[in-house]
């Protein structure tokens, strides 16, 4: 099988895939970053269409729609090399109108489409315990449920082509209001003289406590943004969030809020630390004629 796209992410899926018995021919644009799967007994192609030739399934893990277009056409493409009845599995976070422009691409080429964008950050990839939301036929999600097994721990089929990515974007867009969100509160506790590592506490003990708040406060209240999740990522869904809502006639003002703010905190240098440095641009925009 292939797999394309050995970043932070990847890397680590594919070498789960090899460790549980699959043969894998990675593909990254930069090659180094192949060098784990290397070391585990897999290979390594110089392209795409060179990863996927002969491959009964090609799985895309890549940062973007324009990445994921990129290794699909041309002749160095993938989908050009795939033989009649491949299975692509598309792990990327794309959203539904790029994972149905790929299900069509797909479909030409006689290539059978799922998306199956995943739950979980670094150390779930790692550890094999990813959620997969899928979007696709029964029959072929079926087929490469052994493949999703070895990389993660649940997989949820949520309808056809589309639907897993649909689906991947409404949690990306809740998580990152909720952690604009709770930023923003740790900037008012702030501002009005109150303990924000004590206001932490509270926030966990009543309605407002949930896995993320004690994932993510102890990195704003230490500034420790290390990153699990590069808020550029976050970011960009946001925007794939927006860019479907805007297509659909929706408005959605408190994720184009948080977008903003995710935007801005990029712009000032926090795009590939972790998500949680949200926090840091908006305790500095706090930071008015009032006063720290």
């Amino acid at each position: 099988m292939a797999f394309l796209g050995l970043g932070a992410m990847g890397s680590r899926m594919a070498l789960n895939l090899q460790r549980k018995g699959f043969e894998v021919i990675g593909w990254n644009r930069t090659a180094g970053k192949g060098q784990p799967l290397a070391e585990a007994g897999g290979r390594l192609a110089g392209s795409p269409a060179e990863a996927a030739r002969g491959a009964d399934f090609v799985v895309t893990m890549l940062s973007d729609p324009a990445a994921v277009r990129g290794v699909t056409a041309g002749p160095e493409g993938f989908l050009g090399a795939c033989r009649s009845g491949t299975g692509w599995i598309e792990c990327s976070t794309i959203g539904p109108s790029a994972a149905r422009e790929m299900a069509e691409a797909a479909r030409a080429a006689k290539v059978a489409f799922i998306d199956a964008p995943v739950l979980g950050s670094l150390k779930p990839a790692a550890d094999g315990t990813l959620v997969f939301l899928v979007g696709g036929p029964a029959d072929e999600v079926t087929r490469v449920r052994p493949l999703l097994e070895a990389m993660g721990r649940t997989v949820h089929h949520l309808g056809p082509a589309g639907q897993g990515a649909a689906a991947k974007i409404v949690f990306n867009m809740l998580l990152g209001t909720m952690l604009a969100g709770l930023a923003e509160a740790l900037t008012l506790s702030e501002r009005l003289g109150l303990d924000r590592a004590r206001m932490v506490d509270l926030l966990g003990e009543g309605p407002t406590g949930a896995p993320f708040l004690r994932m993510k406060a102890p990195l704003m209240l230490t500034e420790d943004f290390t990153p699990a999740f590069q808020l550029k990522w976050l970011e960009k869904d946001l925007g794939l969030a927006l860019l479907d809502a805007y297509r659909l006639g929706a408005t959605l003002p408190a994720s184009e809020g948080a977008h903003t703010a995710y935007a801005a905190a990029r712009a000032s240098g926090h795009g590939d630390q972790d998500s949680a440095a949200v926090a840091a641009i908006l305790r500095e925009m706090a930071r008015g004629p009032a006063g720290a």
